[in-house]
């Protein structure tokens, strides 16, 4: 009986302490940090411009990570990076896994009713890149071809919904948009769908050999992602935003990465 009795002691003291953290996380997490004085971001490192990683292979650079860096600077604490696949990454934000989501991700109204979503930092819009000998000149004219996408992306989406809208392109998705665009250097693909930001950083450099022949009409401006709730650290974000678009920094990043300031305005 007395082991009994301690052993239910113990399991007591176990769920008390069990009980007491999860108190502690949630008011954190009310508060605004999973982690004091830490701003904990979810990334997917390898979407350039946006984030991806130097030539080292392992630092991550982009304008995304810069503009991280930045909104933790103002807000006067540290900046911790969790690389996490597209594929879970919005499961990551639900999970705790991080405070918030900056990873090229675009407004949609689905989005919006299933997380906390930031005012837009970006200008941003589905297109469709091909060589600059393609005979293509539209979405309509890849009826038959093949179309290269980041799996579970909105540009995936978009070439679904225009295939079974008897568009007839022959999908192929992949992990990463690198990879879709290595399949278009190599010529094994098409075109490649996107986002206009990052057709922009392929498009940018002299030596590119690609165009853009198609826009969406719908725009997808991105977004920081949060969980539903954590409307404090909402608002400190956009408060930094703003600071960061008040003193400059914001357009230097954008130089720095597409060429101008436009892709903010």
């Amino acid at each position: 009986m007395k082991k009994l009795g301690a052993l239910l002691l113990v399991s007591i003291m176990a769920l008390s302490m069990l009980a007491g953290c999860g108190s502690s996380n949630k008011e954190t997490a009310e508060g605004g940090f999973l982690k004091e004085g830490t701003l904990m971001v979810g990334a997917e490192i390898g979407y350039p411009p946006m984030e991806y990683f130097d030539e080292d292979g392992s630092t991550p650079i982009g304008f995304d990570v810069e503009l991280a860096q930045a909104l933790a600077d103002d807000m006067g604490v540290k900046l911790e990076l969790v690389d996490t696949a597209w594929d879970g990454i919005f499961a990551g934000v639900d999970t705790d896994k991080y405070d918030v989501i900056m990873s090229s991700v675009s407004f949609t109204q689905d989005r919006d009713e299933n997380y906390l979503l930031s005012e837009p930092y970006i200008a941003n819009a589905p297109v469709l890149v091909v060589p600059k000998d393609s005979d293509i000149t539209s979405i309509e004219e890849a009826k038959g071809k093949t179309i290269a996408v980041q799996m579970e992306t909105t540009a995936d989406y978009i070439v679904q919904e225009y295939n079974e809208e008897g568009l007839g392109a022959d999908l192929r998705q992949y992990e990463k948009v690198i990879n879709a665009f290595d399949e278009l250097k190599a010529g094994r693909v098409d075109s490649v769908c996107t986002d206009s930001v990052v057709a922009a950083f392929y498009l940018g450099d002299a030596a590119s050999n690609y165009k853009t022949v198609w826009q969406s009409p719908t725009k997808e401006p991105i977004v920081m992602c949060m969980k539903k709730g954590n409307d404090t650290l909402k608002e400190k974000l956009e408060a930094s935003l703003n600071n960061l678009r008040d003193n400059g920094k914001l357009a230097e990043i954008s130089t720095k990465y597409f060429g101008s300031d436009d892709p903010i305005k």
